[in-house]
């Protein structure tokens, strides 16, 4: 994981996002947290948090991968209401918490804040209402309650945890694009060279790799959110490494 998303050329957006089981990351009950998604050049991977940290070896492993992630200054890390997930994650795994330490995070953006400076103080609710109003097509919401503790996951579970790391990187874009249209003036580190205007992914074949780790192939589509898997022309292919 580490060394795909770093060997690509230049400078990048790395989404994040996580899936917990039991209250909300506004302080509402005890979380378990089980995923730790991450979403970069048309990549998503599925990081089972309790299977990885079940030894002090794994656990070290993944705090020094995580780590350099993190505070990669090559890496834009995106995510919505990011410092919450964060927070929730150093809660729930101690061994976590010194690289995702608000601090350790950097360079980073929220989502929401960024909404927020390009059109005042307006505010949207949720991930899926940012991606109606910014490209065109909610996300799909209806696996965001399930069982998320569950071994191995429902395919519409993979689906849902993969498209909220991947369209963080996408959304962001469209934002910058719509502040720089409002006059606003660019940072030309993080301008991609296209800007999707809407995702879907359905999982269209598997193949095995290591062991302990599953690869389910997905294809983003234009159209609408519960649309048929063959409506819309297909703008990009990525891949979802459960780990």
């Amino acid at each position: 994981m580490l060394a795909i998303i770093l060997a690509g050329h230049g400078l990048a957006r790395l989404g994040i996002d996580a899936e917990w089981v039991g209250g909300s990351s506004c302080g509402g009950g005890s979380l378990s947290v089980q995923w730790l998604q991450l979403g970069c050049r048309g990549e998503a991977w599925l990081l089972d948090l309790p299977t990885l940290i079940a030894t002090p070896s794994s656990a070290a492993h993944l705090q020094a991968a995580l780590g350099a992630l993190f505070a990669s200054p090559r890496l834009l890390k995106v995510g919505f209401g990011l410092a919450a997930d964060l927070r929730v994650v150093r809660s729930a795994h101690g061994s976590l918490r010194c690289c995702c330490a608000a601090s350790a995070v950097s360079p980073s953006v929220d989502l929401v804040n960024e909404w927020r400076k390009l059109r005042g103080a307006g505010a949207v609710s949720s991930l899926s209402a940012l991606c109606a109003t910014v490209l065109g097509a909610p996300l799909d919401k209806r696996c965001c309650l399930s069982n998320w503790g569950r071994r191995p996951l429902a395919a519409q579970q993979l689906e849902y945890a993969a498209l909220d790391a991947l369209v963080l990187p996408t959304a962001h874009e469209e934002l910058e694009r719509r502040r720089i249209r409002a006059g606003g003036a660019p940072d030309w580190r993080w301008i991609g060279r296209h800007c999707f205007c809407a995702c879907f992914a359905k999982p269209v074949a598997r193949a095995a790799l290591a062991e302990g780790e599953r690869v389910v192939r997905v294809e983003l589509r234009l159209g609408r959110t519960f649309a048929p898997i063959g409506e819309g022309e297909p703008f990009a292919r990525g891949t979802v490494r459960v780990l």
